[in-house]
């Protein structure tokens, strides 16, 4: 008669240490991954042909990456807070036109804009990139 002499096998238990460290990974990546803040939106609207009869037009050009923009003969700067006021408090209803200089950044734009809607310009449009 033949006799078993080995020990009796255990059965092994699946380990779950990499299955959470995993887990753990994968929480981190979403969570460095994700975006938490809420983005502000600018309205820019197309003037219709009613609304450049009726209002006075004025031309914004943009025309350097340092915020430098001119209206009409006058060279201003979007650093100068006040030059923005002064101008919109000069005519708050007429529509201010932001014709953008080529090679000029995005962010400049945008902020050009919102510097127009915070002085209280009730129109502000977009021409273009010349």
């Amino acid at each position: 008669m033949l006799l078993n002499t080995e020990p009796p096998r255990h059965k092994r238990a699946i380990s779950l240490t990499p299955l959470i460290d995993v887990v753990f990974i994968l929480l981190l990546f979403f969570m460095l991954s994700s975006t938490f803040i809420q983005w502000r939106q600018i309205d820019v609207s197309a003037p219709s042909e009613s609304q450049s009869e009726s209002r006075e037009q004025r031309v914004v050009t943009l025309i350097s990456n340092d915020g430098k923009y001119k209206i009409g003969n006058m060279t201003l700067s979007l650093k100068d807070v006040d030059s923005v006021m002064t101008v919109v408090k000069q005519d708050p209803e007429a529509v201010y036109v932001i014709d953008v200089k080529s090679g000029i950044e995005t962010q400049t734009m945008i902020d050009l804009l919102d510097a127009f809607k915070q002085a209280g310009a009730k129109s502000v449009s977009l021409a273009g990139v010349n």
